[in-house]
């Protein structure tokens, strides 16, 4: 018995010091999770109007609830998260949902390739915008639309906002 509760408490620290330390990787390479709230996850959905044949990504997509939400449009969906706890856990949500129109992608987000994207959602750290800006600059193609929570890009002109939800065209 006394294994037993040492063995699930180990497994519960491993997950603990696996999550922490992915949430610090995370902060040095892009953001930390922090959940979206429902409200403004339909709010970024509405600004990024997705279609059926369009592919809409969401970079850092934690525990897949833009993903999620999007699927509902008929659009193809992906998500792109770091963390291999998080990963699971919107890979698991998107089996149980049996979301067909979603892909969960474990990757660093400064190597997936946005060229074929025609919405991008994120919720990113100032410090990081101006970095991100280049690279969807140089790989999403020209129409495109890039969503933002939480913070503008610097040095581009949003064409709408709705509180702290930022709408860009490429």
């Amino acid at each position: 018995m006394i294994l037993l509760i040492y063995t699930i408490l180990l497994l519960m620290y491993l997950l603990v010091f696996i999550f922490v330390s992915y949430t610090v990787y995370a902060i040095i390479k892009g953001a930390p999770f922090i959940p979206t709230q429902k409200k403004n996850v339909r709010i970024m959905i509405e600004i990024a109007n997705p279609q059926k044949n369009e592919t809409l990504m969401d970079l850092g997509s934690g525990d897949g609830r833009i993903v999620h939400l999007a699927a509902k449009t008929g659009c193809k969906c992906i998500g792109i998260e770091i963390n291999p706890l998080l990963f699971w856990w919107s890979s698991f949500k998107t089996k149980f949902k049996r979301l067909k129109n979603v892909q969960i992608i474990r990757q660093n987000l400064w190597k997936t390739d946005l060229s074929d994207i025609d919405i991008l959602t994120l919720f990113f750290i100032a410090p990081k915008m101006d970095r991100l800006h280049k690279k969807i600059l140089k790989e999403m193609k020209l129409g495109s639309r890039v969503v933002s929570y939480g913070f503008s890009f610097p040095d581009w002109k949003y064409m709408e906002k709705r509180g702290r939800i930022y709408l860009y065209k490429v």
